[in-house]
């Protein structure tokens, strides 16, 4: 298990320290009784969600003493165009709390967290954390094609038009793939 991590809040802000404590894959009860609370608090959950499964995805959680203030999810899936899984990523926080960067505390940790999960999992063939950016805040002020802090990497745009990022694992290897039929053995 990772240890919990500790992030102080802004200067100008006297809250307390925000406690991140992982869950990935650990069915924590009471993460995720706070979960879905959250998630109804910040109305974070379509009419139709699979709780269940939404559960399932729960990474990592940003606590102000006794109350979750942020939230992070991960599905692995496979990315057809890029030819592998990727822990693809969303992150959640608190509306009150979002003045005091626990954003990319907890992407950093949770990224951290999947990666070292992916290197003891060879078998799920994880090579990276992915995500689609979905806050126009975040798309039209952080125009870096790498973030400094979480490393995720611009790497074009959905159909939709949002743009995609990605953070390759330090173990990850690509496909051998190579399109048309074999040539001979100098090419």
């Amino acid at each position: 298990m990772v240890p919990a991590a500790e992030i102080m809040s802004d200067p100008k802000d006297q809250a307390r320290p925000i406690d991140l404590r992982p869950a990935w894959r650990l069915a924590d009860p009471r993460i995720e009784r706070d979960a879905e609370l959250f998630w109804q608090r910040e109305r974070l959950l379509p009419a139709k969600a699979d709780v269940t499964a939404r559960l399932a995805d729960v990474c990592m959680a940003a606590y102000d003493g006794d109350s979750l203030v942020g939230l992070t999810e991960a599905r692995v899936r496979p990315i057809d165009f890029l030819r592998c899984k990727l822990a693809m990523f969303r992150c959640a926080v608190a509306r009150e709390a979002r003045v005091r960067k626990i954003a990319s505390r907890l992407t950093v940790e949770s990224r951290d967290l999947i990666e070292a999960w992916s290197r003891e999992n060879p078998g799920e063939e994880v090579l990276g954390l992915g995500c689609v950016v979905q806050s126009r805040k975040l798309a039209e002020n952080d125009r870096w094609a790498v973030w400094p802090d979480t490393k995720l990497a611009f790497i074009g745009y959905t159909a939709e038009g949002y743009q995609m990022r990605v953070y390759w694992f330090a173990h990850a290897k690509i496909s051998p793939y190579w399109p048309g039929p074999p040539r001979g053995e100098d090419s």
